[in-house]
């Protein structure tokens, strides 16, 4: 199966690369041609499509229209059948956005879907595009659509294939390790003129999803003045995962010593890990996994004095709503994308070896197998950064 996916992914790869090169000349001087001088811009943004890496994204959208309030701005989406309804709940409530861009749900993002998602792009006529990530697709896509302007991102740490399409960007801007990920998207607005901008990053909640939160609430019997604790205890990468029974410790201690109220975070594929967690304590817990979606779960975050977790899409959301945050990193570079703001602590162990992953240059596998930088983390560590944290906010009784 792995040999398999290998093998599609450079086929693709082949395939994308083949078709851009014998297209170059011929794209190359249309697009030139159909370069424009108008005043209004018609922009269309290619963010990543990981709840964490799109969240930290959102500010580009706010500085384009605070800048250029006149413009059009589209964002593609180019998620998979997994992530797209996740991806597309982030930013449906944006107001600095025109229009979602989602791949065709039969063809999603396989080639025959790419393709009509190019002349979808092409139709629409933009006269200006922003790729944020160095992926091959994301670098095609606005070349074939005959985009006049063609912001890229380039890395040293792409794949060949993506190196050699660097020629499809008639602007370049690269990113390298440790760079701040979020200020990196914001540069790239500087061929545009924009050089002043806010990092804030943003989620836009409904009514009906403030609603929604609500009656999580009242369900379980929860006052928003409780000390209310949101805690996510999985990753999308392995190797960032915190032992189980630490959480549960954890949970335990915030409940016992702080009166804590604790919620477990996630979707539905998280809710067997949720379990696990919740065995191991002595005292009840809620868990929302199955409960809110996406974006319900943003609405809830209002109501929490803090978010735990380790590095993963939630704990940017909570970032995002203004949330009291703790990050415990593990592998991952304090760096390239933290949690922002005075109300945020990062646990990590500063190990000879630390940090291996980035996001530029993700780890899946630690390379001595010890894993020490997350295993080393004790459950002291985590509960005296909630303390410091809390302490600064609001008042509470430590038995």
């Amino acid at each position: 199966m792995k040999i398999s996916k290998k093998l599609t992914f450079y086929i693709k790869n082949i395939f994308w690369l083949s078709i851009t090169c014998l297209m170059a000349l011929p794209l190359y001087l249309w697009s030139f041609l159909k370069r424009s001088f108008e005043k209004k811009l018609r922009i269309l943004i290619i963010p990543p499509v990981k709840i964490g890496d799109l969240v930290c994204a959102t500010p580009i959208f706010r500085e384009i229209k605070k800048n250029f309030p006149k413009s059009y701005l589209g964002v593609v989406l180019l998620a998979d059948s997994g992530r797209r309804t996740t991806s597309y709940q982030l930013l449906k409530n944006n107001p600095y956005i025109d229009k979602i861009i989602l791949p065709d749900k039969k063809r999603g993002i396989k080639t025959i879907g790419i393709l009509k998602l190019i002349i979808r792009i092409y139709r629409e006529k933009y006269n200006w595009s922003f790729t944020l990530t160095s992926g091959v697709i994301e670098k095609v896509i606005p070349f074939l659509a005959i985009i006049p302007n063609r912001v890229i991102t380039i890395s040293s740490y792409a794949t060949i294939t993506s190196k050699i399409l660097n020629f499809v960007g008639n602007y370049k801007s690269e990113i390298k390790l440790n760079d701040l990920a979020l200020r990196h998207h914001l540069k790239l607005l500087k061929f545009i003129g924009i050089k002043k901008f806010d990092q804030r990053k943003e989620i836009f909640i409904s009514q009906k999803e403030k609603r929604k939160a609500i009656q999580f609430l009242k369900k379980y019997n929860l006052n928003p003045n409780d000390l209310l604790i949101g805690i996510a205890v999985t990753a999308g990468n392995k190797l960032k995962e915190w032992n189980k029974e630490n959480f549960a410790r954890l949970s335990d201690r915030l409940i016992e010593e702080l009166g804590a109220r604790i919620i477990f975070v996630g979707g539905p594929k998280d809710k067997r890990d949720i379990s696990f967690v919740q065995s191991k304590m002595k005292y009840k817990s809620i868990d929302s996994s199955s409960g809110l979606n996406l974006i319900e779960l943003a609405a809830l975050f209002r109501y929490l004095k803090l978010f735990i977790s380790v590095d993963t899409g939630p704990l940017y959301m909570a970032n995002a709503m203004k949330v009291p945050v703790i990050d415990i990193v593990g592998p991952c570079s304090i760096y390239d994308q933290p949690p922002v703001g005075d109300n945020c602590e990062i646990v990590y162990k500063d190990l000879p070896c630390f940090p291996c992953s980035f996001v530029i240059k993700t780890a899946r596998v630690c390379k001595y197998g010890h894993r020490k930088c997350i295993k080393d983390i004790t459950v002291s560590d985590v509960f005296n950064a909630a303390t410091r944290l809390l302490s600064k906010q609001y008042k509470y009784k430590s038995n």
